[in-house]
């Protein structure tokens, strides 16, 4: 459990860095095609006057796991270089569904990807309801249940094919979809995230890859 004085400490942050975003964090979003106002939906920011344990990602894009009350109960981290790792979070963090609040949107339909800038690709920039779940290793049995009710839950993985022959993505998709009622996997073409497809095919491409073909896909 989280107590409130962590949450407003955690919240505090998220929009400090939010709000100091830098121009580099600015363009790395851009070339992953999302805008400046877009991050801004989702306090997207840069990693700066560090909370206690995120001072060895100073620098990095900051990714706020924020609740549909508001709390930010997480963050992930993601470098803007070519350095290993990619990612990293606060020491002892757990793990979460990001963009939690798109369940609460009047919805027949919903997304599941695989990451977060993914979801925010699809639910801010696609326009339909999105959550993101970092990784096949991250998901967790319980979280099927919040997607009762869907006529149609698509799972989108990333499709990135491994040396050894594995495929996380692919994985992902088998695990999400044999859990979550109505679900569709949505199959992209290799070595590309949902993100990759939507950077070289536009928007509605994409969005008719996802089964929007009206605005008929958020009710109300």
């Amino acid at each position: 459990m989280h107590s409130s004085e962590h949450l407003k400490s955690q919240l505090a942050a998220a929009n400090r860095y939010a709000d100091l975003i830098d121009e580099r964090t600015l363009e790395y979003l851009n070339g992953r095609g999302i805008s400046e106002e877009v991050a801004a939906l989702y306090s997207l920011g840069t990693v700066t006057d560090p909370l206690a344990g995120h001072e060895g990602h100073v620098g990095w894009l900051s990714i706020p796991y924020i609740t549909a009350l508001g709390h930010c109960v997480g963050f992930k981290f993601r470098r803007l270089d070519d350095g290993k790792p990619k990612y990293g979070q606060p020491l002892g963090g757990t793990t979460h569904l990001y963009n939690v609040s798109d369940i609460t949107k009047r919805s027949a339909r919903i997304v599941i990807t695989e990451g977060e800038l993914d979801a925010v690709i699809v639910s801010g920039v696609l326009g339909m309801p999105a959550v993101g779940c970092p990784g096949v290793a991250n998901w967790k049995a319980h979280y099927s249940r919040l997607f009762n009710g869907y006529d149609t839950v698509y799972v989108v993985g990333d499709n990135d094919l491994k040396e050894d022959g594995t495929n996380p993505g692919a994985e992902f998709n088998r695990r999400v979809a044999s859990e979550v009622m109505n679900a569709t996997i949505v199959n992209l073409p290799a070595g590309l995230d949902i993100t990759d497809y939507y950077l070289q095919n536009g928007r509605d491409k994409t969005r008719r890859l996802l089964g929007i073909t009206d605005e008929s896909a958020v009710r109300g």
